[in-house]
């Protein structure tokens, strides 16, 4: 037995690195049990998806993934794609990952603290790196091209496009784009699609609380630097959160996703809620002491007034918990809303 699982392995290894993982080279060679799910029939045993513009073919049904950086981790969890999980990557303490999402990863095997790396990636045997552009994907390095050339799939999350193209806008639904079409690939729509229109009514029924909103306080959104801050334009995940919280971002005239600004730009635009990106360090209180000291802040109202809300670096980029901090804001800056908060991982259950 162990000497045709090996024998298997061997010959799955020359289909992808000889054929490009065709169903059809594994079934000629009698071994179709050994290699990936080519998809069904009735789907044309082929899948197009649009990534960053171009469209991107999938022939089977992903295996054996790796998911690089936490936010994306927790989507694969949200879909109920552990299993299927050979390894993830970038996961490292300052990121402050949910402590759900790790007890969920315990049998999973930590590839990285850091970046992708290729050799531990072509070790797994893996079929697919879900990543994007900034989140393990970057020019010159690791690319989806690269990946295609040994045979392994791909899938670039949608909000992290703006780094090799034009972005028009940034919303919460990219992030539930994502969802649909990471459950069409690994072929777990039927599965899944109970708990992402649940996901989907939540960031519905919130817009409606605050779409109609007058008052839009004014949000300064923190991740670190002291020279000079680090923080959202319109096209990094904060400002949706934001947006769809029924706040207005100070820098949403900036577009870039996460840029420098300045302090006098802090200053002269007074914001009235400071939201802290629990990420690198010091910690979310250390930046926050950091802030309530700092010279020339002391006027600026949401220093005054201590108004802060915290959010870890996962839950600030595209992930299934961005509609829940979005909740989590809205009732701090409206609470006169009735607001429900809701784990999104609770929708497994």
């Amino acid at each position: 037995m162990e000497m045709q699982m090996n024998h298997a392995t061997a010959c799955c290894h020359l289909c992808r690195s000889l054929l490009g993982w065709r169903a059809l080279s594994c079934v000629l060679l009698g071994l179709l049990a050994g290699c990936e799910q080519p998809r069904a029939a009735a789907q044309n045993s082929m899948l197009s998806i649009d990534q960053c513009g171009s469209a991107y073919s999938y022939e089977r049904v992903p295996q054996r993934a790796i998911s690089h950086d936490s936010n994306i981790t927790e989507m694969l969890l949200f879909l109920g794609l552990r299993d299927r999980l050979v390894g993830y990557s970038g996961f490292s303490a300052e990121k402050g990952t949910n402590a759900t999402v790790l007890e969920m990863l315990k049998p999973v095997a930590n590839l990285s603290t850091l970046n992708l790396n290729f050799e531990t990636i072509l070790g797994t045997q893996a079929d697919i790196v879900v990543a994007g552009w900034g989140y393990g994907f970057r020019e010159g390095k690791m690319t989806p091209k690269l990946l295609k050339e040994y045979g392994i799939d791909s899938y670039v999350i949608t909000e992290s496009c703006v780094r090799v193209g034009a972005q028009k806008s940034i919303s919460l639904q990219d992030t539930l784009l994502d969802l649909r079409n990471l459950a069409r690939i690994f072929d777990v729509e039927s599965a899944t699609h109970t708990r992402i229109s649940q996901l989907e009514s939540a960031r519905a029924d919130l817009a409606g609380q605050t779409t109609p909103l007058k008052n839009r306080p004014r949000v300064f959104v923190y991740d670190s630097g002291t020279k000079v801050p680090l923080t959202s334009g319109v096209f990094a995940t904060p400002q949706a959160i934001v947006e769809l919280a029924g706040g207005r971002n100070i820098f949403e005239d900036i577009q870039s996703s996460w840029v420098h600004a300045s302090w006098e730009a802090v200053v002269e635009r007074n914001p009235e809620w400071i939201v802290i990106i629990d990420y690198r360090t010091p910690n979310a209180q250390g930046k926050i002491d950091f802030l309530l000291q700092k010279a020339g802040l002391e006027d600026v109202e949401a220093i005054r007034k201590k108004q802060f809300l915290v959010i870890p670096y996962a839950e600030a980029t595209p992930s299934p918990y961005n509609i829940m901090q979005a909740q989590r804001l809205a009732k701090a800056l409206h609470p006169q809303l009735d607001i429900k908060i809701q784990d999104p991982m609770s929708l497994l259950q």
